[in-house]
């Protein structure tokens, strides 16, 4: 096991402070709140079509459940989608020419 002093960074905690990390980084908040509307708007839409059941009549722990539902897909079609862009934008920037 390596002990690390408190002002050593690790390799990715640098990439991330880069100008590209932080672009990194806005990107992925961006692709998890495109995520977020366009799951909640399933995952809700879907009961209330499925069941014939109105957001009125819904009780605590149907609202409760579907939205833990909503982030845990969330947070899972985030990180899928944030590895295509994290290779992209944080990856070695040498060229095979």
């Amino acid at each position: 096991m390596i002990l690390k002093h408190k002002n050593e960074e690790t390799p990715m905690l640098h990439k991330l402070r880069t100008p590209e990390g932080k672009k990194f980084l806005i990107s992925v908040a961006a692709v998890f709140l495109i995520v977020l509307s366009v799951i909640s708007t399933i995952t809700f839409e879907g009961v209330v079509d499925q069941y014939n059941l109105p957001m009125s009549e819904w009780e605590t722990s149907l609202f409760f459940i579907q939205g833990l539902w909503t982030f845990l897909y969330t947070i899972i079609f985030t990180i899928l989608i944030s590895i295509p862009i994290g290779i992209l934008m944080l990856g070695s920037k040498e060229s095979n020419a």
